[in-house]
């Protein structure tokens, strides 16, 4: 478990930074030091559109910023959408189930997901996406990016 010490070190940089893709990266390194990741992404929901776009992504090559794709529909939106919770993938058949590009996942090595919402005042904004190999995460990991995940509603909530 993160200590509190680093999360308020974490706070401290997302607050000082000057836009919005620094502290997203101040949280994606984070994440890196504490959950080994092949893949993080942030994603912005657009309610009106129909929209989930990328505001960060750690590998451009993949999953570029600026991207777009429908809000899904289904048992792993309504736990993540509605109900505001994380939602663990532990192998290559979880991907599966809720990611239409999961060979372009296990083609990198992600086995596994993360998947935080940001919510804001009973609406998930947005998530935080983190993928690596597989059975990788765990409720205490989920915990505890969720409070990582809350520190960033400003950004999600932003008009773009």
């Amino acid at each position: 478990m993160t200590d509190p010490r680093t999360i308020q070190d974490i706070a401290f940089r997302i607050s000082r930074s000057e836009s919005d893709a620094a502290a997203l990266d101040a949280i994606e390194s984070a994440c890196a030091d504490r959950f080994d990741h092949i893949l993080f992404t942030a994603l912005r929901f657009d309610y009106s559109a129909g929209v989930m776009t990328r505001l960060f992504s750690s590998r451009q090559d993949v999953s570029p910023a600026g991207g777009t794709k429908p809000i899904p529909s289904g048992p792993w939106a309504d736990r993540l959408i509605t109900q505001g919770r994380c939602y663990i993938g532990y192998s290559k058949e979880d991907l599966k189930e809720v990611f239409f590009d999961h060979e372009t996942l296990w083609a990198i090595g992600c086995e596994s997901v993360m998947n935080v919402p940001v919510v804001w005042r009973g609406n998930t904004v947005g998530t935080f996406n983190i993928l690596s190999g597989p059975a990788q995460y765990d409720e205490e990991d989920a915990a505890e990016m969720m409070i990582l995940a809350q520190l960033a509603a400003p950004i999600f909530i932003a008009r773009p």
